[in-house]
């Protein structure tokens, strides 16, 4: 099988499955129960907050705080700071789906909430982005890497933007498909609030953290036993947890190799789309993660082709896995892409052990696919 869809999830480490394993049967104790195994287990996963904080570049009396995934932690923020009658909040309009569609809840049911352009390169529009921030703004959620096109946003230059027009306004930024693929230091970034998933980086499902700074208050989505100081109940997952520190650890340490090897990757594949013989759209320009392509076949229905690689067991995306079954793209769109290209919409992402060879072989069969689809439908 060749795997092409890594923006969606990625294979677990041997390294992270190893210690997945060890806590699930070796270690295995309630971090919450009184005895002294339990009492280590508690420690364990304090100690690996400050791991992770450490490698993500942030001050050691911050906070992380362990979650299901990127979207409970992208929702906990949202309902903490965007949930404000007098308020308005800013969300970048190509926000995963786990951000922009909890937004879009929150203004249709009457709160102050604005989306920032994108501009024809997928990043967010500056202009627009210092206009729609007025004087009643307190929370701004900007994504980091987008999830379908690679694109890169300038955190830091928006977070400067923000904090200068008015120092207490708090910026979330989702940073799933930056952590462990380019360079992120929480510090140097500026932000306030940071989610990261463990599923992006080659550790298991159902793990996801949230970077909080010191003095930020977050509201608990989940009341109970009051784990995670109170403001996420509930019984640890601590096999997850630590398999979800090693693989930080161990992407983070490979971060700049890798970027190398899989811009080398990205460019060959770039390079042998365009030179097929159709009509065909590169939505990712040279300034995106090297991990994500985003492309489109004029006149072509996306869903087609993925499912004739699929039959060539080759698996490949058509945007975000959190909302592939719907209809149009809102990020392309937002790019201006025309309309001839969003139906066939394509994306293919990378991990560390894609090759040139990966490359010609699925090209090869997307060329055959695109011509025989052609062929039936007289497009």
């Amino acid at each position: 099988m060749l795997f092409l869809d890594n923006a969606s999830t990625t294979k677990i480490s041997d390294n992270a499955l190893k210690v997945y394993n060890e806590y699930s049967c070796d270690y295995y104790f309630n971090p919450s129960a009184l005895y002294m195994k339990g009492a280590k287990i508690h420690q364990d996963i304090q100690n690996a907050k400050q791991d992770i904080l450490k490698v993500l570049g942030a001050n050691k009396f911050d906070n992380i705080i362990f979650t299901s995934g990127a979207t409970e932690s992208n929702n906990m923020v949202i309902q903490s700071f965007a949930k404000n009658g007098s308020k308005k909040a800013l969300f970048g309009i190509s926000e995963h789906p786990s951000v922009y569609n909890v937004a879009k809840h929150l203004q249709d049911n009457g709160y102050n909430i604005e989306f920032v352009n994108i501009t024809d390169k997928g990043t967010i529009d500056i202009e627009d982005y210092k206009r729609k921030l007025t004087s009643d703004v307190n929370f701004i959620s900007i994504m980091h890497v987008n999830n379908e096109t690679g694109a890169i946003n300038p955190i830091k230059e928006l977070v400067n933007i923000a904090k200068n027009f008015n120092k207490n306004i708090v910026f979330h930024s989702d940073g799933v498909q930056a952590l462990g693929k380019i360079s992120v230091d929480i510090e140097d970034l500026g932000v306030d609030l940071y989610t990261i998933s463990s599923h992006k980086i080659y550790g298991p499902k159902g793990i996801g953290a949230l970077f909080v700074k010191k003095g930020i208050n977050i509201k608990p989505m989940l009341l109970g036993g009051g784990q995670e100081n109170n403001l996420r109940s509930g019984t640890e997952n601590t096999p997850a947890i630590f398999a979800f520190r090693q693989a930080i650890i161990d992407a983070v340490s490979n971060v700049d190799n890798h970027f190398l090897e899989i811009s080398k990757v990205n460019r060959y594949a770039k390079d042998k789309l365009l030179s097929l013989p159709y009509d065909i759209s590169l939505n990712s320009n040279d300034m995106c993660s090297p991990y994500i392509i985003s492309f489109a076949v004029a006149n072509l229905r996306a869903e087609t082709i993925l499912r004739m690689l699929e039959d060539k067991d080759i698996l490949i995306g058509n945007g975000s896995a959190c909302s592939s079954k719907k209809k149009g793209n809102r990020v392309l769109s937002s790019m201006n892409i025309a309309d001839k290209y969003i139906e066939g919409a394509l994306r293919i992402s990378f991990n560390y052990t894609t090759t040139i060879s990966d490359i010609d072989t699925f090209i090869a069969e997307l060329s055959r696919a695109i011509s025989v689809y052609k062929e039936n439908t007289n497009r």
